[in-house]
């Protein structure tokens, strides 16, 4: 069955939140409404996400690529805020079967700003053998996925760090840009906020004129640097091009203090290579096994290796999502 997706034009025309999501312009069904996860909506009173899985219906598809999509789903009431606190995600899930192991699950941060109302937005990139982007990129718009909140254990508050480094790649950026939207509206936060974002090329930079746009308005609070595998216009790049290097890092990272954050969220290989996350514990975040541990936390166990480990940061300065 054909996608249905909006173009990226009435994307645009939606509403300014995908404007610059690019530098340029199988049905599955969800669970049945006698799923055992199933629990009535909330009450206008009460907020949206909790602990328990809660059915949201699919309204848009805005396809950015052929394997890149931001998927729309709609909030119990038109008049539900979207909100929730950095650092912390939603976890979707579905049911392939009868079994316990046939619940996918997978971790999302929207991209969606606090106190949107009616809708929230996940941007996702489909994964070879991923059986939940494979489900998301089947779906048809008015059926419903599972989702829920699930906290970190850290927090952001206003001036906790005097300065933050984030080091991204690809669709990485989600819980980077989370951050950086809060502290965006933060009144007398000072924080600075430092951010290295990696792509393929220039033209695959994700959330690029939103990033921009947040540069120009934080009064030199927040500065990002791209760096791309190769330009496709070498003379007009002016960013980085290659790899994210040592040498880069100790140029745009805050230098390894107590009063200061690195977050890092890439795929796997950029991971290790940047702070030596652990492989067992990346396979088991991307691969396409039905469950999905809480890697945010899990990622932070481990001693701090790869380049960051080099440069002398150590675990209590570096947070691996």
């Amino acid at each position: 069955m054909a996608f249905r997706f909006a173009t990226v034009g009435a994307a645009i025309g939606a509403g300014a939140l995908f404007n610059g999501l690019y530098n340029a312009p199988t049905t599955a069904q969800a669970f049945s409404e006698k799923s055992e996860l199933l629990t009535p909506p909330p009450s206008r009173s009460n907020k949206v996400f909790d602990h328990q899985f809660r059915s949201f219906k699919l309204g848009e598809v805005i396809n950015l690529a052929e394997d890149v999509a931001v998927f729309r789903f709609l909030m119990p009431d038109a008049n539900d805020e979207f909100s929730l606190k950095p650092c912390s995600t939603l976890q979707s899930c579905f049911k392939s079967g009868v079994h316990i192991v046939e619940q996918v699950q997978r971790f999302y941060t929207p991209i969606t700003k606090n106190g949107t109302k009616g809708y929230f937005d996940i941007l996702v990139k489909k994964q070879h053998d991923g059986r939940m982007t494979e489900h998301l990129f089947s779906m048809e718009v008015g059926e419903s996925l599972f989702f829920r909140s699930v906290q970190y254990k850290m927090n952001y508050k206003p001036n906790r760090w005097s300065h933050i480094g984030m080091i991204g790649g690809g669709t990485g950026i989600t819980p980077l840009y989370q951050v950086i939207q809060h502290a965006a509206g933060l009144e007398g936060d000072e924080t600075k906020i430092d951010l290295v974002y990696a792509n393929q090329t220039e033209n695959k930079i994700l959330l690029k004129g939103c990033l921009d746009e947040y540069e120009k308005s934080m009064n030199g609070r927040f500065k990002t640097t791209y760096v791309v595998n190769h330009a496709d216009d070498p003379e007009s790049w002016k960013g980085h091009t290659g790899y994210i290097t040592k040498a880069l890092l100790k140029e745009k990272m805050p230098a390894p203090a107590k009063d200061i954050m690195v977050m890092v969220c890439g795929p796997d290989k950029m991971m290790a290579h940047i702070c030596g996350a652990p492989f067992g514990v990346l396979k088991a975040m991307s691969g396409g096994t039905p469950w999905q541990p809480a890697g945010g936390n899990l990622n932070n166990f481990a001693d701090v290796e790869g380049l960051l480990g080099e440069l002398g940061y150590l675990k209590e300065m570096v947070y691996r999502f």
